[in-house]
């Protein structure tokens, strides 16, 4: 198979749009704590990239600070590591799957993805 084929394939899994979102943060597992950027966001996750490869099925907590509506806030989210892959230099690119069914993270990935549509209405005017 193609590398077009494989990702066509992968894209075509995503139930979910992705948004976007780029942040610094930290994500700690029971083995180590490791600073992270974000690459998107969607209502079932975030794609991260980090220094270390992190095992699909790893329980993971990110915390990272980004602005919500108008104010800059703490965000925290329990996640579970689904893929990872080498990304080139930049590290481990790895999709990070949030349980939209506990409240509190399902109101702050609403909450997010309102603030990424807002931002890039605006950058399109």
């Amino acid at each position: 198979m193609s590398a077009h084929a494989m990702l066509a394939a992968q894209d075509s899994r995503r139930q979910e749009q992705r948004y976007v979102f780029r942040r610094r943060g930290l994500m700690t597992t029971d083995e180590a704590t490791m600073q992270i950027r974000t690459m998107d966001v969607s209502m079932q996750g975030l794609a991260v990239m980090s220094p270390a490869p992190i095992k699909a099925g790893k329980l993971c907590s990110v915390a990272l600070d980004a602005v919500v509506g108008a104010r800059i806030v703490q965000l925290q989210f329990s996640c579970k590591a689904m893929h990872c892959i080498l990304a080139g230099t930049d590290g481990f690119r790895t999709s990070l799957y949030i349980d939209g069914n506990v409240e509190a993270h399902k109101q702050q990935l609403q909450k997010i993805i309102a603030t990424c549509l807002s931002v890039s209405l605006a950058s399109s005017n």
